[in-house]
């Protein structure tokens, strides 16, 4: 457990010193939302306005593209020299996985929250059942996180892995209706953006905020929690030390 800590504590210090990722972390999911906000505000009425809506499905987006610091925190070129001393250093070998996870995770969630909370006070984005609004987030974006290094020790390279997740991260928005709504393209759309996870995650926090209705919650945070044990497990079974070294 302390080999896990001093080795997150690690890659967190990498993440908060790169400028770059910083800034994808905190200015973007804000001037995404000011800029997608400010084009739609004639769209929608004073009760519901278009901050309300790009305030939170644009967080969301935002959490899915987590994964990307993921697997730049584990695979990125200057990350090679630090990982060669973990691995020939004592300890578990999953500790090289999960810090890398937990840290990412970490930094993601914290500038993440912190965009959240500027959006309610400048631009009054409408929460609702706050606790459960938070868990849901910190879950999704735990789960993305998860995404990013499972495939990192799936492909073992970091451009595969990106490029694959942000096909992936994309489909699952465009389908799961964060960057623009789907209700007015007919049935067919409607049912088939249910395949995306995303959709649910959506409807159950635009349910807890403007319906006080938390039906979808546990069944939301359940399955999250499941695919995130699920791609831990990827990660133990596909993982080697070596991968590091590459």
């Amino acid at each position: 457990m302390r080999n896990l800590w001093l080795i997150t504590k690690e890659d967190f210090k990498n993440l908060i010193t790169n400028p770059m990722w910083v800034f994808y972390a905190t200015a973007f999911p804000v001037l995404l939302v000011m800029i997608m906000g400010f084009l739609t505000r004639d769209n929608y009425g004073d009760g519901f306005s278009s901050f309300d809506f790009y305030g939170i499905t644009l967080m969301i987006y935002s959490a899915i593209n987590g994964g990307m610091t993921a697997s730049n925190s584990f695979m990125e070129e200057r990350i090679k020299k630090p990982n060669m001393r973990i691995v020939y250093a004592p300890g578990n070998v999953k500790d090289i996985y999960l810090s890398k996870m937990i840290a990412s995770f970490v930094f993601n969630a914290a500038f993440h929250l912190l965009d959240l909370a500027f959006l309610v006070l400048v631009f009054h984005v409408h929460l609702n059942n706050v606790a459960k609004l938070l868990i849901l987030f910190l879950l999704l974006e735990l789960c993305a996180n998860a995404l990013g290094i499972m495939l990192c020790c799936i492909f073992k390279t970091e451009q595969m892995t990106n490029q694959l997740q942000s096909i992936v991260v994309n489909i699952l928005a465009i389908f799961g209706g964060l960057l623009f709504s789907l209700d007015g393209y007919g049935e067919v759309v409607r049912k088939i953006s249910l395949i995306s996870p995303v959709k649910w995650v959506m409807d159950a926090s635009f349910q807890m905020i403007y319906d006080n209705n938390d039906a979808l919650f546990l069944p939301c945070a359940g399955i999250l929690v499941a695919v995130i044990a699920g791609m831990i497990a990827v990660c133990r079974i596909t993982f080697r030390k070596e991968d590091c070294l590459c």
